[in-house]
């Protein structure tokens, strides 16, 4: 059992397996002007057990301890709630501080003599720095929730609630002061608070809000007379604030009604009317009481008299918070909260309060009060309502956890990264961002997205960003130019996601980009020699076309005008120089189309593709009898795709279907279907398939498989079929038919076509 310390001694834990070290400390200590008691362990083990008996105001940590680190001994829970840790090592290792303070100490110290003989100043200092934090923490969080638990109470109070501006307008009003004027919402925010006022009570009202304007009252509560929508008149009770700044200018007012028309009318009916609103009370989801000007319990509802450890709430009436299982400190709270708001006539809202309830559950409340008057005006009591919001704060914890964790990401992350405001400013960066454009982190903070942006990437940018704040869109993906410091240009892909608050309002942009300069690069350089590629092909494929007519038109006029003067074999050599020529008179048509696939226009209007289909079939009608098949058509697609392009397709992929895929008798089915802005179309027939080694070059331009060889062709009809595809936005492939043979398909993107 330790023995008893004053409330003046800090009580520090020491951690410490040098003896050396735990003399000079205790020394030190023993020397401070503050009396210190020193408690020493030896291992974590030790230390573990003594933290099971006392909390301490400070541990001092040695980092390496015998059985362990002493950052076993932290965590960010402990260190928010309990005490600081001070983690103490031998020597000096940057990577050693980091990990102690990621882990929760609040401060790393290396155990030189120096240092050993500083420790009263070290400790004074800690605990400072402990009592600053914990105040900041405990200041940000009122300030955050503040105004949606006024919002939370607002909308969910069981009377009339009304917020007025100072010249009488109002502002905003809950469900059950619409439902007490039979006003709508809508309705109330166009009309002035003496318009909804019985036209006798108004010079009263007026008096009334005229004095809360100059000062003279802070809360006015009185009974009036209201008008409904439809003309009848109501009783209602109305207490009335003025709302302060931090200025302490009056910034508007905030009312709350109760319908006391039924206490007016008898009191049978106001007994009645009470019955119902305990009712009410004891079944909605928030804690209710109310108290005498002595801090007695008058009632309360059902879920308070359960937190209290009370059957009936009729069990309450005559006790005080000191008679309840509430903590003293807390009841001394709760009391001096009370008296504030009695004696200053004033109601607070959204405190937050602890509370140890019957269960020994420590729960977080949010807890607002308004002082009760008498028929003259006299505070005679108090009025408080709370929710649990144990739970959100567990949230929010995690919460800060999870950011305290992301910034380490976002600081030690090789990927450039950076957060920007909803209009368009830096807020944070990290080093690798700096690097990537050349720019100090502090000049960075300075610009803007339209700043680092090629100017004519601005719009799109703005566009993609816009789309972001909408809503349209989670994240976004896209490529773009990036403005270095120096001038120079840089592609870069930017991935941007919004980041909402607790309100689900944005908050801001958090972004990633990726350097794709190189590939941009190799992308233009691979464009310009397409390009290229394309122009000789039609350069040579037309400037042949010439000189090929004459050597296979003298071919086959040599036989004819020189008939009786040429052999055999001079007539054979004639045939086989008009078979070349002829032979490379379609293999320039091939060439010719090739080149041309990339120069012919989208059409505006929608191409019937099973017209495209019919044609082809008709002219290899001839080639499809010969071989005794039939060919079958689905249903096919409109799409916006040039009718030549189409058709050279078709006539590729079932002339090949004809010629190599068929068997006799089989048949060949052609089809398609669109898939949003997608097209794909197949050919497929039932014949021996593809040879596995030609699988890899089918689509290869003078590419023949072994199928082929007896069979007459250029070899640039799949190569053909593959750019137009690809021109498209597609791609050709092909897989095998499902019991043998081969489907050919192609995939292009079209255009937007509901508005056909």
């Amino acid at each position: 059992m330790l023995e008893s310390v004053s409330e003046k001694t800090i009580h520090i834990l020491l951690v410490e397996d040098s003896e050396t070290h735990v003399a000079i400390i205790r020394e030190q200590l023993n020397s401070a002007s503050k009396a210190m008691k020193l408690t020493v362990a030896r291992s974590l083990a030790e230390a573990r057990a003594s933290l099971a008996e006392f909390i301490p105001a400070l541990a001092l940590t040695a980092l390496f301890l015998p059985d362990g680190r002493g950052t076993e001994l932290l965590s960010a829970e402990q260190s928010e709630a309990f005490y600081p840790t001070v983690i103490m090592t031998s020597r000096g290792d940057e990577q050693l501080a980091v990990e102690a303070m990621k882990a929760g100490a609040l401060d790393y110290v290396v155990k030189s003599a120096a240092t050993l003989v500083d420790i009263t100043r070290i400790v004074e200092r800690s605990l400072r720095e402990w009592q600053q934090i914990v105040a900041r923490r405990r200041a940000e969080l009122a300030l955050r929730e503040r105004e949606e638990q006024f919002r939370s109470f607002f909308q969910s109070a069981a009377s009339g609630m009304a917020i007025i501006s100072l010249e009488g307008k109002i502002l905003k009003v809950n469900s059950t002061f619409c439902r007490l004027s039979d006003y709508s919402e809508v309705e109330l925010l166009a009309k002035n608070v003496l318009e909804v006022t019985h036209p006798e009570d108004r010079q009263k009202t007026q008096f009334l809000y005229d004095e809360l304007r100059a000062g003279r009252r802070k809360v006015i509560d009185y009974e009036k007379r209201y008008l409904q929508k439809d003309g009848s008149t109501i009783w209602g009770r109305a207490t009335v604030a003025g709302v302060f700044g931090p200025n302490k200018d009056q910034l508007y007012y905030a009312a709350n009604v109760k319908d006391i028309t039924e206490r007016k009318q008898a009191v049978n009916l106001l007994r009645e009317s009470q019955q119902k609103l305990q009712l009410v009370i004891d079944n909605i989801p928030q804690y209710v009481f109310w108290k005498d000007r002595s801090f007695v319990y008058l009632g309360c509802n059902q879920n308070f008299a359960r937190a209290a450890g009370m059957d009936n709430p009729e069990d309450i009436v005559g006790k005080t918070d000191y008679d309840l299982p509430w903590k003293k400190e807390e009841s001394d709270f709760y009391r001096q909260c009370d008296n504030r708001i009695m004696e200053s006539d004033t109601p607070e809202f959204h405190i937050i309060e602890g509370q140890l309830q019957t269960d020994d559950k420590q729960v977080w409340v949010d807890t607002n009060k308004v002082p009760l008057h008498d028929s003259e005006g006299n505070v005679v009591g108090i009025l408080g309502t709370y929710e649990d919001i144990t739970k959100r704060k567990q949230v929010e914890e995690v919460l800060r956890e999870s950011e305290t964790r992301f910034r380490s990401l976002f600081e030690a992350a090789a990927a450039s990264m950076f957060t920007i405001s909803p209009e368009g400013r830096f807020l944070k960066v990290n080093k690798a961002f700096c690097d990537f454009l050349g720019y100090s982190e502090n000049t960075l903070l300075d610009l803007t997205v339209d700043d680092i942006t090629h100017p004519d990437d601005r719009k799109r940018t703005s566009e993609n960003y816009r789309n972001l704040l909408g809503g349209l869109c989670q994240s976004i993906d896209y490529e773009k130019r990036f403005l270095r410091q120096d001038g120079s240009l840089i592609w870069g892909h930017a991935s941007v996601a919004s980041v909402p608050g607790v309100d689900l309002k944005l908050m801001y942009y958090v972004g990633l980009v990726q350097d794709i300069t190189e590939r941009k690069l190799m992308e233009e350089r691979l464009t310009a020699a397409n390009r290229e590629l394309e122009a000789f092909a039609y350069t040579v494929s037309h400037d042949l076309r010439s000189p090929l007519t004459a050597i296979i038109g003298y071919a086959d006029f040599l036989p004819e005008s020189c008939r009786g003067q040429l052999d055999g074999q001079a007539l054979d050599c004639l045939a086989e120089i008009s078979a070349s020529g002829n032979r490379m008179m379609a293999l320039m048509e091939d060439l010719l189309t090739l080149a041309k696939v990339g120069q012919v226009e989208r059409p505006a209007e929608l191409v019937d593709c099973a017209k495209v289909v019919r044609k082809v079939i008709e002219d290899l009608g001839s080639v499809i009898v010969s071989v005794d098949t039939v060919v079958q058509t689905t249903s096919l697609p409109m799409l916006r795709v040039p009718e030549t392009l189409l058709t050279q397709i078709f006539a590729n992929l079932i002339g090949n279907a004809v010629r190599y895929g068929v068997k006799k008798g089989g048949t060949i089915e052609v089809g398609g279907e669109r898939r949003e802005n997608r097209v794909l179309l197949f050919v497929r027939d039932h014949g021996p398939g593809i040879s596995k080694e030609d699988l890899g070059h089918l689509f290869d331009v003078f590419f023949r498989g072994k199928a082929a060889k007896n069979i007459k062709g250029t070899g640039v009809g799949l190569a053909t079929v593959q750019k137009i595809a690809q021109t498209y936005g597609g791609l050709a492939w092909l897989e095998e038919t499902e019991g043998g043979g081969s489907t050919f398909w192609v995939e292009m993107m079209d255009v937007e076509t509901a508005a056909e």
